[in-house]
């Protein structure tokens, strides 16, 4: 059903379209094939695209820059933001390390003690105290 609406509101579209532009421009066959591309396209004859290409091309170089200029920014932010955490608590990350995709391995100093923790999907485990 929805693809009989479908070829009926194209066919109906369609023949509307070529009805209003005859009504509009008046054009013939005799006529449109006398006439040059200036006449066709009397706004495209004497443009020159270097100057528009070159501002597109500086645009999209500013862009990426901006970019990869924000992603910068964002991830020193993050750095720094978890090196500002770690000097004022008392529990600090102080390194991890990923072991397989799904555990890692973290070091992790509790009031001027240091512990080596686990972590998986399952659980996370104290596997050492460091002195």
């Amino acid at each position: 059903m929805k693809k009989f609406f479908l070829v009926i509101f194209l066919c109906f579209s369609f023949t509307g379209f070529k009805f209003q532009v005859l009504a509009e421009d008046e054009l013939t066959v005799e006529n449109f094939l006398t006439q040059t591309d200036e006449e066709i396209y009397p706004s495209v004859a004497g443009t020159e695209y270097k100057p528009a290409f070159f501002k597109m091309l500086l645009i999209l170089i500013a862009l990426i820059s901006l970019i990869f200029l924000t992603f910068w920014i964002f991830k020193r932010m993050m750095r720094m933001r978890v090196q500002q955490a770690n000097m004022t608590k008392n529990i600090k990350v102080l390194e991890k390390r990923v072991i397989s995709p799904k555990s890692m391995l973290y070091l992790v100093e509790i009031e001027g003690k240091r512990v080596l923790i686990s972590e998986s999907n399952l659980e996370v485990r104290k596997i050492k105290d460091l002195d």
